[in-house]
């Protein structure tokens, strides 16, 4: 192993430190960094296995007391020691088992390797000194021997921003665990290996009783020092259990539930309490099973069935089986006559069940309560379309129509698997997350996002497909053909043994191919930093001129047509609006999408590197705060600028000359001059044209205008969002007004009103809103609610 360092007769083999991160790098320089840090990687892993030395058990405690010791006096000192950043690196190969653990070997301490992940083994160890975390759950665990290293827990559940007290809670002194298939990893820095878990399904809580105990004695005592004294009785978990449910702490509430039925597997009480702990995290999956756990029990007392079928509802309605979870709250209602409850619940599962088969849905008011609240209460609609085989395609999938279909039809109505928002993360600290797939810097959101898929799966085992049957990249097997799997029936959480496998490493592939960064149509105005997984929307392939677009009110995804889309054919979306094409591509390569060959991108690279360049820097100034005190000269000479970066022959697809043109007629307006407005008029409508809208000639003239919209409703712009060729149509109008001429004015405010409809839906109603801001700004609101 030539230029190898070894740490001596106490340390294991090193090459060298990892690089070092520093929080604030640039782009280029984290993609520096990631490139070395995957040299050192690989470096590392070309050492062979290795035993670990041995460490003074004593000490290795008293190190891990004063690392929490701090922890303490920092959470103590609270804001005033202002935010802390840490850094995750994602996308580096990780073990995780599938293999259950009756079906695993015990192994020790002194038959373990450093560098290698103990296939085929369990690690039957306790903790021995209390909890610390950054971003992994930091302890330190002795196996049978009494011999201890470190032990680090990445992405177990409700631990992304928990307290000191919630580990202690989850993870006392004392607690005996079962690790399968243990990692063993070198250390990082200094000379001490660790016990590495990334899946959190890899960790096996052992009870007293456990087959896992038989025979076992632990050389330094029966007791751990410092472990507290826990509940040995039923009874005495339950009320702890209760306590805990009364703070709002649902996952220690259904941990104390799940040690309860440890001790007496068929406790009724104890199932009832779990189900309503777990309906409160969302666990559906585990509430479902622990409702008919208690419905299934003979000799059930009516008040604890009546429970059990309440939560037997919500459990349904939560998974989308509204026809079900309807039936059950009748059933319940049914029993208690004089009792409203249900009511809401069953008018709330016959506005699903209409949603999911028509496709017809609320959108003002899903709109209005989008605003203050995010997380919308709908379901999922698939229109027209379907999952097909496409060789050629990354995944070898994509979606086609399964007929005709025109301009502004709702293709799909998608709620996220999981969405994380910018408001959803903790104020006082960062996580900051580098991902060696894409070799880039990740939004905070991802971080978060990572932990609360494990989370979802973790108590909804039956939705492990869902996810991991989407495209994880070309270092793993292709994924199945058809999408979405085959539903199945529901699966019990256990807390203390989980019935699900995940795999952390595909995952965070999943997640790197897969994300969304939802936009919402209700904040456009806002810097709302988001991160989503939204599965059956993955599945549509990538086009910057796409004949379909998607947009979101609170966290519903709608994907609509934008075009005449006959059937059979490849339905598209973009994955990236924007005007620039090395801004496009930038976004494209965070889906691990390095070439783009839609039409806008072929034109663009026929405009060539210099043009494109130029346009580029162009294109920054037109989003400066700067530009917006430019005078009528300075508009004219940019938009010339801006025009020669598209070669002669180009299409009429230009998005950047669109705003160019725009700004220029927003100059001219100010004068209030007729002749000018004219002009206006003309620079708005080719600035409309460059979007991709149909316009036919002469529609900027006189008075004696048809009352036919002055649009082409064939198809409408895919290379923007319609809010701003919406914008340029609201101002033609306005100028139209100045003119004096009401018949073009109404002609252009009804063009901008169907293009809000044929994008998002909704109506009048929701145009009015969603340009409620811009409508006023012009002076123009009372108007179109009076001709629209």
């Amino acid at each position: 192993m030539q230029g190898a360092i070894s740490s001596g007769s106490r340390g294991v083999t090193v090459w060298r430190p990892p690089p070092t991160y520093h929080h604030g790098m640039s782009p280029e320089e984290t993609t520096e960094y990631l490139q070395r840090y995957r040299e050192w990687f690989e470096e590392d892993r070309s050492i062979p296995p290795e035993p670990a030395p041995l460490f003074d058990r004593s000490v290795l405690i008293s190190e891990q007391l004063r690392r929490r010791a701090e922890l303490e006096r920092t959470s103590r000192r609270g804001g005033g020691s202002g935010i802390q950043v840490f850094m995750t690196i994602v996308g580096f190969a990780k073990h995780s088992s599938a293999t259950p653990i009756q079906e695993l070997q015990p192994v020790r301490f002194a038959d373990m390797l450093v560098r290698r992940a103990h296939v085929g083994n369990y690690l039957l160890c306790r903790i021995v000194a209390p909890c610390s975390r950054m971003v992994a759950i930091q302890s330190m665990i002795e196996d049978v021997d009494g011999v201890a290293y470190d032990l680090s827990i990445y992405n177990f559940p409700s631990t992304f921003d928990c307290t000191l007290g919630h580990l202690d809670a989850l993870f006392p002194v004392g607690t005996i665990l079962a690790i399968r298939e243990p990692t063993f990893k070198a250390p990082m820095q200094g000379d001490r290996p660790l016990v590495r878990v990334d899946s959190p399904t890899d960790i096996c809580f052992v009870v007293p009783g456990s087959p896992l105990l038989d025979g076992v004695t632990w050389r330094t005592g029966a007791t751990v020092p410092r472990s507290p004294t826990l509940p040995t009785t039923l009874d005495a978990w339950q009320q702890h259990g209760n306590n805990y449910f009364k703070a709002s702490q649902w996952f220690l509430a259904a941990f104390a539930y799940s040690q309860g039925l440890a001790i007496q597997p068929d406790a009724a009480v104890l199932f009832l309490n779990r189900a309503e702990a777990y309906l409160r995290m969302n666990y559906y999956s585990g509430a479902l099973c622990d409702a008919q756990r208690v419905l299934s029990t003979e000799g059930t007392p009516d008040a604890h069935v009546g429970k059990a079928v309440f939560r037997l509802a919500k459990a349904h309605y939560g998974r989308g089986e509204y026809a079900a979870s309807q039936q059950s709250f009748v059933q319940w209602k049914n029993a208690h006559t004089d009792d409203s409850a249900a009511d809401t619940w069953i008018e709330r599962c016959r506005a699903r069940q209409t949603e999911q088969s028509t496709g017809h849905y609320d959108w003002p008011s899903l709109f209005r309560t989008a605003k203050q609240k995010i997380r919308l209460d709908v379901a999922d609609y698939t229109g027209a379309v379907e999952i097909r085989t496409m060789a050629q395609r990354g995944g070898g999938r994509g979606v086609v129509a399964t007929k005709d279909v025109q301009a502004g039809d709702l293709l799909m109505v998608t709620k996220p698997f999981v969405s994380v928002y910018a408001s959803d993360l903790p104020r006082d600290r960062v996580v900051v997350t580098l991902d060696l797939i894409s070799n880039m810097s990740k939004e905070r959101t991802d971080a978060a996002l990572l932990a609360r898929i494990i989370d979802k799966i973790y108590g909804n085992p039956d939705l492990h497909d869902e996810v991991f049957h989407l495209y994880a990249g070309p270092d793993y097997p292709p994924p199945p053909s058809t999408y979405p799997p085959a539903p199945r029936g529901p699966i019990s959480v256990e807390l203390l043994n989980p019935n699900v496998d995940i795999d952390i490493a595909a995952l965070e592939a999943i997640c790197t191919y897969n994300n969304f960064n939802p936009y919402r149509i209700e904040n456009h105005h806002a810097d709302d930093q988001a991160t989503g997984l939204y599965p059956r929307a993955s599945l549509f392939n990538h086009s910057c001129s796409a004949n379909a677009l998607w947009y979101c009110i609170g966290d519903v995804m709608i994907i609509r047509a934008a075009g005449p889309i006959p059937a059979g054919t490849e339905i598209t979306i973009p994955y990236s609006v924007k005007e620039s094409y090395y801004d496009r591509q930038a976004d494209l390569k965070k889906h691990m999408l390095e070439y783009c060959t839609c039409s806008l991108c072929e034109e663009d690279r026929k405009d060539g590197h210099d043009r494109l360049r130029k346009r580029d820097e162009l294109e920054k100034r037109v989003s400066s705060t700067s530009f917006l005190k430019a005078s009528l000269a300075e508009a004219r000479a940019f938009e010339k600028d801006v025009r020669e970066t598209f070669r002669p022959t180009r299409g009429p697809i230009r998005p950047l000359l669109a705003l160019a043109l725009h700004a220029v007629a927003e100059k001219l307006r100010a004068s209030g001059n007729a002749r000018q407005l004219r002009e206006a008029l003309r620079q708005d409508i080719e600035a409309l044209r460059c979007f991709g809208l149909e316009i036919p000639e002469g529609q900027e003239g006189g008075t004696g205008a048809s009352t036919r919209l002055p649009i082409g409703t064939d198809r409408f712009p895919s290379v923007t969002s319609f809010f701003e060729p919406t914008t340029m149509m609201l101002r033609v109008a306005c100028t139209y007004l100045n003119l004096d001429e009401e018949a073009n004015a109404v002609r252009w405010m009804k063009a901008a009103l169907w293009l809000t409809n044929a994008s998002i839906g909704g109506g009048k109603e929701l145009f009015m809103l969603v340009h409620e801001e811009a409508l006023k700004q012009m002076n123009i609101h009372d108007y179109a609610a009076k001709v629209l």
